[in-house]
Parts: structure tokens; C-alpha cells; sequence
């Protein structure tokens, strides 16, 4: 009998963008695998999104980068104040480069929303 390998769907959003966007995706997918490895990781809503008792966090690609978003994000606390939402937008903040990813920071963030789903 043949294995059927079976290729994550993020791994498969990740391929298909940008070689400066990757780096992105991959070194925000580290921090929430670091921070939280319990979350179901998934596509949906064309993006990859984490679950831990509903929907935790996402991120998107954007003209000029990517947005790393957080469904509840009105409800966590934003020391740095870079968590913007504009239009109807879910709270997210916007990742041009390598320099933008503050490991701490977004760790934190993560934390505050899966206590949030938690409760």
C-alpha cells in the first residue's frame, strides 16, 4: 500500500508568494510555533489562520507586505500601538521587512489572544 504525503496547506500559501514575503510568512509562522504550537493551523478565508477554541490569529499577504492579524484584536492590549484596522479591517499590523517582526512583542500579542479564546 502507498503513503499519501500530504502537504500542509500554509506551506502551500507560503510557496506560491514572494521570495521577501516568505521570509515574512516564515519568520512570523516561527514566533506563533514557538509561542503557541498547540493552535490548528489551516487556510482559510484565503489565509493562513490559527484556532484554539475559535478563530486566534491570520496572516495575509498585502500590496506591500504582509498583514499579521488578530480576529479579536480590539480586545488586546497594544503597548507598541502598531495593531491598526482601517475599513471594516480586522485589527492587524503591516510587515514590509525582516526589521518589522519584534519576536517579544507579537509573542505577547499572541498570549493575550489565546487567553482571550481560552475564556
Amino acid at each position: 500500500m502507498r503513503s499519501k504525503i500530504s502537504i500542509n496547506q500554509v506551506d502551500e500559501y507560503i510557496d506560491k508568494l514572494p521570495p521577501e514575503k516568505q521570509q515574512l510568512a516564515q519568520a512570523v509562522r516561527q514566533i506563533i510555533n514557538q509561542t503557541a504550537a498547540h493552535l490548528e493551523e489551516c487556510v482559510r478565508w484565503e489565509s493562513p489562520c490559527y484556532f484554539f477554541y475559535g478563530p486566534v490569529w491570520y496572516f495575509a499577504s498585502s500590496r506591500s507586505g504582509l498583514h499579521f492579524g488578530f480576529f479579536r484584536g480590539k480586545e488586546l492590549s497594544d503597548t507598541n500601538n502598531r495593531l491598526v484596522s482601517r475599513n471594516g479591517q480586522l485589527p492587524h499590523i503591516k510587515l514590509r521587512t525582516l526589521e518589522d517582526i519584534d519576536k517579544e512583542y507579537f509573542s505577547e500579542l499572541v498570549r493575550q489572544a489565546v487567553h482571550l479564546n481560552q475564556n
